[in-house]
C-alpha cells in the first residue's frame, strides 16, 4: 500500500528516492515479501514506459528486479512481462550502453532462478557475442550467462548456436587471462558433458587454442587444473577423438609433454572430484596407450596414491571406501529443500549423473592394473612395480 500511495508521484527524482525504499524493503524482508509482490511487480512496466530519458530511474528499476528475482527463486517467471521488453531495450537498443552492466547482472540473476527454459531466453543468447568484447567484470559475467544457458537448455542452445560460441571463444581464449580463461573452459565443460557424443559442435579449433597453451598455465593452478578438466572429459567420453585430437598437431611429443605436466602438477587438484578424475581418465590413457606408462609411472603412480588417499575413507570395520560414491548415495537435504538456486539445482543433477558419482574409485583402479598387466605383459608390470 505504501508504494502504491505513492505511484502518481510524477518527478523522476521522487520515484528514484521511492524505489531506493522499496529496495531497502526489499533486502529487509528477503522471501517473505513474496506474498505483497503482485502490485509491485504490476507497477514497474508503466513506470519504466516514463523513465525513458531518465537513466538513473532505469537503473534502479533494473535494481528493483533484480532484488525481486532473488527473493522470488523460480517464482521469477512473474517478472518476465517486465524483464523480456527491457532486457532487449538494455542489450540491444539503448544507444548510450549506460544501463548495460545493471542489464547483464540481471540476465544473469534471471537465468539462475529460472525453472525451465523459454524462448526467450534462447532468443536472447545471441546477444551475447558482442558482450565478449567488453570489459574485465562485465565479460566474466557474460561468460557466466552462457554457462548458466547451456546448462538450462543444452539442445537448444548447442544446436542452434554451438558453432558460432565455439568460433567466438577461439577468438577469445588467446586474449583473456586467469578467471576468463577457466570459465571459457567451464563453457567447454558444459557442451561435452549436457549432450550426446554425436551433437557436439566442432570442437577442434578450440581445443587446439588450449593445447597450444597449455605450459603457459602452469603457475595459474586453477587455469592448468580446468585444462586438465577438459581433456579428462575428452578420454573418457570419446577416447578416439581425443587421439586424433592429439594426431592432428603432428608432434609425437605432445602427449609425453601433456602427461608430464599432468602428473607433476597434480597436488594443485583443489576437490577430490578432480584427484578422482584424473586418475580414472589417466588409467583409461594408460590401458590403451601402454607405453607411456613405462616413461611416466613414478608420477603417475604418485598422482594415484594421492588420489586414493584423497578420494577414500575406512569404515568402523577397516573397509576402505570410495567418499564420493557415498557422498551421491546419501540425499543431500538442502537440495532436497529447494535451499539454492535453480542452476545450482542443475548443476547438482549433473553431477550426480556424472561419470566420477558412478565409479567405484576402488574396483575401477584393480580394473584397470589387471587390464596394464596384461597389456604390458606380467614381467614388465613387475618390473615397474
Amino acid at each position: 500500500q505504501w508504494y502504491q500511495r505513492r505511484v502518481r508521484v510524477e518527478e523522476c527524482e521522487s520515484r528514484v528516492k521511492i524505489l531506493e525504499v522499496v529496495n531497502s524493503i526489499i533486502d529487509g524482508c528477503g522471501k517473505q515479501i513474496v506474498d505483497f509482490v503482485d502490485p509491485l511487480i504490476g507497477w514497474l512496466p508503466g513506470l519504466w514506459g516514463v523513465a525513458t530519458d531518465h537513466a538513473m530511474l532505469q537503473s534502479q528499476l533494473l535494481t528493483t528486479a533484480r532484488k525481486l528475482s532473488r527473493c522470488l527463486g523460480s517464482m521469477s517467471v512473474k517478472l518476465y512481462g517486465f524483464t523480456d521488453p527491457v532486457l532487449k531495450y538494455v542489450l540491444t537498443q539503448d544507444p548510450e550502453m549506460i544501463l548495460l552492466e545493471d542489464g547483464i547482472i540481471l540476465w544473469l540473476q534471471l537465468l539462475e532462478n529460472a525453472p525451465c527454459s523459454t524462448p526467450s531466453f534462447v532468443q536472447m543468447f545471441e546477444w551475447l557475442y558482442p558482450l565478449l568484447q567488453l570489459g574485465s567484470d562485465s565479460l566474466k559475467t557474460s561468460l557466466l550467462i552462457i554457462e548458466c544457458t547451456i546448462l538450462l537448455d543444452p539442445p537448444a542452445i548447442i544446436s542452434r548456436y554451438g558453432t558460432g560460441l565455439i568460433s567466438a571463444c577461439v577468438t577469445l581464449y588467446p586474449e583473456v587471462v586467469g578467471e576468463s580463461k577457466v570459465l571459457i573452459n567451464n563453457i567447454i565443460l558444459a557442451v561435452i558433458k549436457t549432450v550426446p557424443r554425436d551433437q557436439w559442435p566442432d570442437l577442434t579449433p578450440l581445443l587446439h587454442v588450449l593445447l597450444k597453451n597449455l605450459d603457459e598455465f602452469s603457475d595459474y593452478s586453477k587455469v592448468l587444473t580446468t585444462n586438465i578438466n577438459v581433456l579428462c572429459y575428452l578420454i573418457l567420453l570419446d577416447l578416439t577423438y581425443f587421439n586424433n585430437l592429439i594426431a592432428s598437431f603432428n608432434n609425437s611429443n605432445l602427449l609425453k609433454n601433456i602427461l608430464e605436466i599432468w602428473t607433476s602438477k597434480a597436488e594443485h587438484f583443489y576437490q577430490m572430484e578432480q584427484h578422482k578424475l584424473s586418475l580414472i581418465a589417466l588409467l583409461t590413457l594408460s590401458t590403451f596407450n601402454p607405453d607411456l606408462v613405462s616413461y611416466h609411472f613414478v608420477n603417475i603412480m604418485k598422482l594415484i596414491e594421492r588420489a586414493v588417499r584423497k578420494c577414500t575413507d575406512v569404515d568402523e570395520k577397516g573397509n576402505r571406501f570410495d567418499c564420493i560414491l557415498r557422498k551421491h548415495s546419501t540425499p543431500d537435504d538442502d537440495f532436497i529443500t529447494g535451499g539454492e538456486t535453480e542452476d545450482y539445482k542443475r548443476r547438482k543433477i549433473l553431477e550426480a549423473a556424472d561419470l566420477i558419482a558412478k565409479i567405484d574409485i576402488l574396483t575401477f583402479l584393480r580394473a584397470k592394473f589387471a587390464e596394464l598387466r596384461q597389456a604390458v605383459g606380467a614381467e614388465n608390470f613387475t618390473q615397474l612395480s
